[in-house]
């Protein structure tokens, strides 16, 4: 049986709370566009946020023995280089996923954006994790060209995905969590499919291993840990949050 800790608390203050490494650490920090947040400012000054950036990203790296993952859009992205540049000697980048999703915000100022990004990091020089069998898809030339060539391949015609998740190939639930969606968590306009992080969990950590969410939210870390038998360990400044992330752990996860 898996555990799970939710804990009420500003992440920053976890160093003497966590005792056990993490193989995987999954963080969506909010995006400080204003977006209402029960227990924290959202609007914060460029400085602050750099410097809340900063902050969380250090205890990140003091409790992480394996990969890092810094999901986020363009603007959040550009702070995680600066801040990790400069933490090279900790941790280096190994990919660069493109979350693609449809439903992005409509204007007519500009193109709709569409898609968010997570940066990969493997921490101190450590070897991590990586079930590459794990997250197989259906290539497609077997699925659109029918090219049976494919069939005579290590795989057997499947292949891993893309560094663009969210496409045809990937299967259904890929988009943005909806009104209408079964997944969908009141209060968490930002949430995330739970099959994002099946395919995260599945690639980078084994049953059994530890994963660290500091940005709890919805809770989809942490339902999704639990379905794949992994302890997870997730962390929200929001009471209500928890709570709710409590709730939902009883349910279970709906896609996995």
């Amino acid at each position: 049986m898996a555990e799970t800790i939710i804990m009420h608390s500003d992440c920053r203050n976890l160093h003497g709370a966590i005792k056990q490494p993490f193989q995987m650490s999954f963080c969506d920090p909010p995006f400080n566009i204003g977006e209402s947040y029960n227990g924290y400012d959202d609007n914060m000054m460029d400085e602050e946020y750099d410097h809340f950036t900063y902050e969380w990203l250090q205890m990140v790296l003091d409790v992480t023995q394996g990969i890092i993952c810094l999901h986020g859009p363009d603007h959040v992205i550009d702070l995680y280089q600066k801040h990790m540049y400069h933490m090279r000697h900790r941790a280096r980048r190994v990919s660069w996923v493109i979350w693609h999703y449809r439903f992005g915000q409509c204007g007519r100022s500009n193109w709709i954006n569409s898609h968010c990004h997570c940066l990969i990091y493997s921490t101190n020089g450590i070897s991590y994790r990586w079930n590459p069998d794990a997250v197989l898809v259906e290539s497609d030339r077997s699925s659109t060209y029918d090219d049976p060539r494919i069939f005579d391949s290590e795989r057997g015609g499947r292949r891993l995905p893309f560094t663009v998740w969210g496409i045809p190939s990937d299967g259904p639930y890929w988009g943005r969590v909806q009104g209408n969606n079964r997944e969908r968590r009141d209060g968490h306009p930002n949430q995330l499919p739970e099959v994002y992080l099946e395919r995260l969990i599945k690639a980078y950590t084994n049953p059994g291993d530890w994963i660290l969410d500091p940005f709890g939210g919805s809770g989809t870390t942490i339902v999704v840990a639990k379905a794949l038998e992994r302890n997870c360990v997730t962390c929200d400044i929001s009471a209500a949050n928890c709570e709710s992330i409590s709730q939902r752990l009883e349910k279970g996860a709906m896609r996995v």
